[in-house]
């Protein structure tokens, strides 16, 4: 199976396609990496705040079932990791980037 490869005439013709498809793609409501990643710091920052209310409450003995804060605790650490992790791919990313010779 043989495909054919295009000549690339007009680079900036590539970049305008690009740009059409992410426009389209926009429009139909697909979701950024930027809106995800912010949603998911939402989304970690109550995990966090719901840890920390079940810690407090079981310190102040409003709460006998420590199987809940700890699931919650673990619940919110993990959410974490994953954001850092997350976070340091697109650094890695970003890094190997600005390296690239052009």
């Amino acid at each position: 199976m043989v495909t054919e490869m295009k000549i690339i005439n007009n680079p900036s013709q590539i970049l305008s396609n690009s740009l059409g498809l992410f426009a389209e793609t926009k429009e139909k409501g697909a979701v950024s990496f930027s809106d995800m990643f912010a949603e998911s710091l939402k989304n970690a920052d109550r995990l966090e705040k719901e840890s920390q209310n079940f810690s407090e409450k079981i310190a102040s003995g409003q709460v006998d079932n420590i199987h809940e804060a700890m699931i919650a605790a673990q619940k919110a650490d993990i959410s974490m990791q994953l954001i850092l992790q997350v976070r340091n791919k697109v650094l890695d990313a970003y890094r190997e980037i600005t390296r690239m010779q052009i």
